[in-house]
């Protein structure tokens, strides 16, 4: 089994090329890195009149982001009631705010710019295979209650496949992702951003004004974010607090309708998530976006990995449905649970370890950098913070969850 070229969001949109930095220049802030992270904070701040400069060290997203199945749900990858057990009931709270903050500051820009990107609000279906899954999903929305998050909890028999029941978050989103970030290339030209490739930054340094350097060349600036998938100058704030993941990517051709529209996730460890865009598969059949079955990025098992998804998509829809094409694409795992995303330094903004949620963490980076920069408080400041310490409870909870991954994903799959 061999990993397409291009994942399904490229292969229907051309992104446009940018110049090579050539000389030295100034800005209020200089970005690093453009993926969603990177743009959505050179507009977010551009939007409140900021100069800024983007600098890319390869083509414009080309990176990381192409390579997401793009959910931009409130849920994150740490189950409810373990986020509340770590941080309590207000931090929980504070971080299903945050993430749906981000969905609608989505659903505001692709309405103000007018973008065409496949938007559509959706249920997250969180489904349980057996009944040790059933119990967690009944977990699960004894939790979301506690937080006041809206969900409703039954025997579904309309989601076209079995399972022992479906815990249904409402008014998620799903887009392409391309699509919508190109969309905002025009406007950031129009608000003056700059956006240099092929331009890697080797350090930054300096008091102020700080200095990004590349090669020969430099950008000085009052504010530097780093917001790349693993950060150059690896700030200590964020050393040894993350792990590298990859998770693996297949796109299957279904018959239309056979499935309601919408994001999915199972419980199992390492969990399954899909989506399914209706019209969007060829010979105008739906399409399922379907990824799982990560494991940590040292241990080679790619083609074994692929052989378990397509397996688990053949026992899920008790069928072998054409597979279009399959991608992998990395994860940054926080040790903690939370992203690492605020100011580590002296002016100095870091951004990193999304886990798999880097649609609507990309998001939060913009709106907490721009309120960085212009001095405007932000309620995610303390939870986000790169400097933080995780507590042994936070610790050991997520290494429990790791662990068993790496044993029912990686092992067993290697034993296969």
């Amino acid at each position: 089994m061999k990993n397409n070229a291009e994942t399904t969001w490229q292969a229907d949109i051309d992104i446009p090329s940018f110049p090579k930095l050539t000389g030295d220049t100034e800005a209020d802030v200089v970005v690093i890195g453009a993926g969603i992270a990177g743009l959505l904070s050179a507009y977010a701040l551009a939007e409140a009149g900021k100069n800024v400069v983007v600098l890319e060290k390869q083509r414009v997203l080309s990176q990381t982001t192409p390579r997401t199945t793009a959910f931009i749900t409130q849920s994150i990858d740490v189950d409810t009631p373990d986020l509340i057990d770590m941080y309590g009931k207000e931090d929980a709270q504070l971080v299903w705010q945050s993430h749906g903050e981000a969905i609608e500051f989505i659903e505001r820009i692709i309405k103000k710019e007018k973008i065409d990107c496949e938007f559509m609000r959706c249920p997250n279906f969180q489904y349980a295979n057996d009944r040790k899954e059933r119990r967690e999903i009944e977990e699960e929305y004894a939790a979301l209650k506690q937080i006041g998050i809206r969900a409703t909890l039954s025997d579904s028999t309309t989601l076209g496949f079995g399972n022992r029941g479906v815990l249904a978050i409402p008014k998620q989103a799903k887009y392409h992702p391309l699509k919508f970030l190109a969309g905002i290339l025009p406007a950031l030209e129009r608000m003056g951003v700059r956006i240099y490739e092929k331009s890697e930054v080797k350090d930054i340094d300096g008091d102020l004004p700080l200095k990004a350097r590349v090669g020969s060349h430099t950008v000085s600036a009052d504010w530097a974010l780093t917001s790349t998938y693993h950060p150059f100058n690896n700030p200590k704030e964020v050393f040894l607090k993350k792990g590298m993941y990859i998770t693996h990517v297949v796109e299957l051709e279904v018959p239309k309708g056979k499935y309601p529209e919408g994001i999915y996730e199972d419980q199992d460890n390492p969990y399954h998530y899909f989506r399914v865009d209706s019209g969007k598969g060829m010979r105008g059949k739906d399409r399922v976006v379907l990824g799982g079955e990560d494991h940590r990025k040292e241990i080679p098992m790619h083609k074994k990995s692929f052989e378990a998804l397509l397996g688990y998509a053949e026992d899920l829809f008790g069928k072998k449905y054409p597979v279009v094409r399959m991608w992998s694409g990395p994860i940054e795992e926080p040790v903690d649970g939370l992203a690492f995303i605020g100011e580590y330094d002296s002016h100095r903004i870091v951004a990193t370890a999304f886990s798999g949620n880097g649609m609507t963490y990309g998001v939060i980076t913009a709106m907490m950098a721009r309120d960085l920069v212009i001095g405007k408080e932000n309620p995610y400041t303390e939870l986000y913070r790169p400097g933080r310490t995780p507590t042994m409870k936070q610790l050991w909870k997520m290494g429990r969850d790791y662990t068993e991954e790496f044993f029912r994903g990686a092992v067993a799959n290697a034993l296969k």
